[in-house]
């Protein structure tokens, strides 16, 4: 599934920087598919130019699993409502791109009359607001990549591929640093919560 049919199937737009990487091929492993991908496995897990092809806390999700990752997340909108009587505020919609290692989903978060969504954790096992990790993509971009977790990764083509993916600004503070100061820096980080249920 390309990312125009994804959008067109979920009647959505996905952000600029989202598009920009998308172009230079480096979601090909995600476009794929499940199918497509484990036929050529080696070649996607070391194809240098994959985007978040890393031990960082965001997996993405591929492209055919983002509208079953919609029914989940709805399910879960469903329970709140029943059981924490709290829905989603209608100015606001989620839509899920990738997961955490527990399940929790990353979710593009747009609202009424702003054009570029910004970027949520929504925790799958407790009725907190979800946490802002990004208030854009590029900022989501930063703080997913301080969550790396090997040194020998931050060696590696696909590392410097995905940091050439972030702003000037965000890319100095990660340049020159090994994983341990990037996960300081990232485990000092408080994330503001999204107050988006009434």
């Amino acid at each position: 599934m390309t990312l125009s049919e994804l959008e067109k199937n979920l009647d959505v737009k996905f952000p600029e920087k989202f598009h920009e990487i998308y172009e230079t091929g480096a979601m090909e492993w995600i476009e794929a598919g499940n199918k497509k991908f484990n036929e050529n496995r080696e070649r996607y897990l070391n194809d240098p130019k994959a985007f978040l092809m890393l031990s960082c806390d965001c997996e993405p999700l591929f492209f055919e699993d983002i509208p079953n990752a919609i029914e989940e997340l709805n399910e879960y909108l469903k329970y709140r409502k029943e059981y924490n009587n709290e829905e989603l505020d209608g100015k606001y919609r989620l839509i899920p791109f990738g997961i955490w290692g527990n399940g929790d989903k990353y979710c593009f978060l747009y609202e009424d009359n702003i054009s570029e969504p910004s970027v949520v954790l929504y925790f799958n096992d407790c009725y907190d607001n979800p946490d802002i990790i990004g208030r854009n993509f590029d900022e989501f971009l930063y703080t997913v990549l301080l969550s790396i977790m090997y040194d020998e990764e931050i060696e590696s083509e696909q590392w410097k591929n995905n940091i050439d993916f972030l702003l000037p600004e965000y890319k100095s503070m990660i340049v020159g640093k090994n994983a341990d100061e990037l996960n300081e820096i990232y485990e000092s980080i408080i994330f503001e919560e999204a107050e988006i249920f009434s």
